[in-house]
Formats: C-alpha cells, sequence, structure tokens
C-alpha cells in the first residue's frame, strides 16, 4: 500500500493517517531515509 504525497504532507502527518509510526515509514523507504524532510507532491511513499 502507498501514499501519494500532497502539498503539505510530511512523514509525521503521514504516519498518523494510517497509523503507523515515522520509523517504520523509514524503514520502508530507503530512499526518503537522507531526506526525511523532503518530500515531494506526486512522491509515492510505501506504507505497508
Amino acid at each position: 500500500m502507498h501514499h501519494t504525497v500532497r502539498h503539505g504532507d510530511s512523514l509525521y502527518k503521514i504516519a498518523r493517517h494510517h497509523r503507523t509510526h515515522v520509523h517504520h515509514l523509514l524503514r520502508l523507504n530507503p530512499h526518503i531515509r537522507h531526506r526525511p524532510n523532503l518530500l515531494y507532491p506526486g512522491e509515492r511513499v510505501r506504507v505497508r
């Protein structure tokens, strides 16, 4: 399952929306591990 990033999203907001934790999202998405505060609208973040 993926979440498509929208303007104003953060890892915290995405995690909260999907009832998980930021560290879980970082484990699932190694491509954002080095830039967790830089998400782009339209980018897909794996949540499960």
